[in-house]
């Protein structure tokens, strides 16, 4: 944009003349100014800082990124990682252990047991009780039958244990 000028009058001491004066306001042609032909001014590019201080040719913390090396970062975050995963199992194992051990798992010939998969001794001597219609094969029906019954007398004698283990409390009546 054309700008104008404006020139100022000169100031005359007050105490000389006490009436008052009209200044004239001497007006000047204003010349209109040629297209502006200087170069524009361009801001330069800002050095990039890194967080350790240095500039873009950083060599103390791996060129272009801050934080070590590519191997060091890969490391870091694998570290960072596998403690996730191993907390994440520790607790799926500790929160979340509902199903006990089955036992051993028993092998069915034509729909009867093989005795000879079976190993625990103190299943052998049961087997015999659990043919429990004498016709010489063990079903699974009756195998199952059989550990129900099994399983609900572990939890009698556990019951019993614990009420025996536990202190009598007598209340006073007065």
């Amino acid at each position: 944009m054309a700008q104008k000028t404006v020139k100022k009058a000169a100031v005359k001491p007050a105490a000389a003349k006490k009436s008052p004066v009209k200044k004239s306001a001497v007006k000047k042609p204003v010349a209109k100014k040629a297209a502006n032909t200087s170069p524009k001014m361009v801001a330069a590019p800002v050095m990039e800082q890194h967080a350790c201080g240095c500039g873009a040719d950083c060599h103390c913390c791996g060129g272009c990124r801050c934080g070590g090396s590519k191997f060091g970062r890969f490391m870091r975050k694998l570290i960072v990682f596998l403690i996730i995963f191993a907390m994440g199992f520790a607790a799926a194992k500790l929160c979340c252990n509902k199903h006990h051990p089955r036992g051993p798992r028993m092998h069915y010939v034509n729909g009867c047991l093989d005795v000879a998969s079976v190993k625990c001794p103190k299943l052998m001597e049961a087997l015999p009780a659990m043919d429990i219609n004498q016709d010489g094969c063990i079903t699974r029906d009756e195998f199952r039958a059989v550990q129900r019954q099994m399983r609900a007398e572990i939890r009698e004698i556990q019951v019993e244990e614990v009420e025996t283990d536990a202190p009598v409390v007598e209340a006073d009546d007065e």
